[in-house]
């Protein structure tokens, strides 16, 4: 997903209007939530590589198969990702507004779309040109090329509730189909710094519960829709909310951030057991309708929770920046997270062409290693060669 570094710049509130030169700026960098990124993608990657089913066959212990279920779990990694997505682009802007009374429009959009657009609009044109290009030799029978405008114009989760409703193959190329997320950021961004612009500060937390009210109401009034909800922005977008909500008490509530400084490492563990137990046991926990409006709330608190204790907790029995190792991988996350699909694809047609077979554990493994490997070099090197070029711009409208 989208990057999620944060540079908070004390800026003059005397800048003009407009794309405005910054001043010398203070990074800070919430560098504990780097691995919570890896983790979120990882999620994702054992649900599309098939990893989990494959981790499956070790035990029919229930309780293993639901962590194995949990862990492996897409939907609430990309869930966690929206989470952090609405913490840390709400804090920056929030940090915007206090240090210049103000939030520059211009400059925000155009950061977002510099980390945004060069690889999301690479892996579409790819998928949409590149890749059918070898369809006699790959097999794809579908022509897509007529659904493209859903994808450049980021409205693509639109059309992913269009095909799931139809009953139709998602398309082909599967590697364009993850970009549902993405257009929701987009939409988010583009929506989100104009509230806090139209709406007074002393209002700002309506905005918060308005987004999470009404996305709670969406979801009841199409509970029974499961590709609504999974896709749809208003279903999802009490997640990025959720986030915003955390990120506003941590900018302008002093005993919020104090609560969460002196909370004892036992009372930690014990909140971690429990939004664990609450993830584990949700499909038990909440039947009905109930399963449609509260689990993805509790859920979303409970990533609320750990990226806050991860920013800000005292006592914290363990900060993940220590992993250092892993948490390097953070940067990275947004290029995996496009690119791994087209590294799964190109896995398949290796072991197509090998003739082997994905059903054994063995065959799982390897398959699910070969198509991270690929994954990993491949964002290894967007990021170094392609990325960096547009993110080294960013800094002129921070």
């Amino acid at each position: 997903m989208a990057e999620h570094s944060l540079l908070l710049t004390s800026i003059d509130a005397s800048s003009s209007a407009g794309l405005v030169k910054p001043p010398k700026a203070q990074k800070v960098y919430f560098d504990n939530l780097d691995l919570l990124r890896v983790v979120a993608f990882g999620m994702v990657f054992l649900a599309h590589s098939e990893l989990g089913k494959t981790l499956g066959h070790f035990s029919s212990n229930s309780f293993y198969i639901r962590v194995i279920n949990l862990l492996s779990d897409g939907g609430s990694g990309v869930s966690f990702f929206f989470v952090l997505s609405g913490y840390l682009i709400t804090y920056l802007l929030l940090q915007e507004r206090e240090a210049t009374g103000r939030i520059h429009l211009s400059n925000f959009y155009v950061r977002r779309t510099l980390r945004i657009w060069p690889l999301y609009f690479a892996v579409l044109l790819f998928g949409f040109f590149v890749y059918p290009a070898f369809k006699g030799v790959i097999g794809i029978t579908t022509d897509i090329a007529h659904r493209a405008p859903f994808y450049f114009t980021f409205l693509s989760n639109f059309d992913s509730i269009y095909l799931a409703h139809n009953h139709l193959q998602a398309l082909s190329v599967a590697m364009i189909g993850i970009t549902w997320s993405v257009a929701i950021e987009e939409q988010f961004y583009l929506v989100w710094p104009l509230l806090f612009l139209v709406v007074p500060k002393r209002y700002y937390q309506a905005i918060f519960y308005g987004v999470i009210l009404c996305s709670l109401v969406f979801r009841y009034l199409h509970r029974t829709d499961g590709d609504t909800l999974y896709f749809h922005t208003l279903s999802v977008m009490s997640d990025l909310a959720m986030g915003g909500l955390f990120a506003y008490h941590c900018r302008f509530n002093p005993r919020f951030v104090g609560f969460f400084q002196n909370l004892p490492k036992l009372v930690i563990g014990l909140a971690y057991l429990l939004g664990f137990a609450l993830l584990l046991y949700r499909d038990d926990l909440y039947p009905g309708t109930s399963a449609a409006v509260v689990a993805r709330l509790v859920s979303t608190l409970f990533f609320a929770f750990i990226i806050t204790e991860q920013n800000f907790a005292g006592h914290s029995p363990s900060k993940l920046s220590r992993l250092t190792t892993l948490s390097r991988l953070g940067k990275y996350t947004y290029g995996l997270y496009l690119l791994h699909p087209i590294a799964i694809q190109v896995t398949i047609l290796l072991f197509r062409g090998a003739h082997l077979s994905r059903e054994s554990v063995g065959g799982g493994f390897s398959y699910a290693g070969i198509a991270l490997a690929i994954s990993l070099i491949m964002s290894y090197i967007s990021y170094r060669y392609f990325e960096a070029y547009f993110l080294r711009l960013k800094h002129k409208f921070s």
